[in-house]
């Protein structure tokens, strides 16, 4: 095995380490999608997110990290489909953003919110 056979092996083992990664944080995403949703009374559509953008961010944790952008839809009373976003710097949540939505009508007829 020359040097250049075993920088070919060591490039494609941290690919997919770097792929193996990312396919982790998108996991996560869903779960932080779907219990945000859940502590906000709504429900997750599709029981999924996007990925709809990455970019090289300053990070506190370290000098740049890989931010992700994740999208997902949801609703609140089951007629519409509301946007939701959740980014991701690095491999830490840095917030998950919903759409303003409508809220379940209280029984006098106005809305809750």
């Amino acid at each position: 095995m020359t040097l250049s056979d075993l920088f070919l092996v060591l490039l494609f083992a941290l690919t997919i380490a770097a792929f193996w990664r990312h396919m982790g944080i998108g996991q996560r995403a869903v779960v932080a999608a779907k219990s945000h949703t859940e502590k906000s009374g709504v429900t997750l559509l599709d029981q999924s997110v996007v990925l709809r953008g990455m970019a090289i961010r300053r990070s506190a944790h370290s000098l740049f990290a890989i931010e992700r952008r994740y999208s997902f839809e949801f609703s609140s009373v089951g007629d519409v489909r509301y946007p939701g976003i959740a980014i991701y710097i690095g491999d830490r949540l840095r917030a998950i953003q919903l759409a303003p939505f409508k809220t379940a009508t209280e029984p006098d007829g106005t809305y809750d919110g």
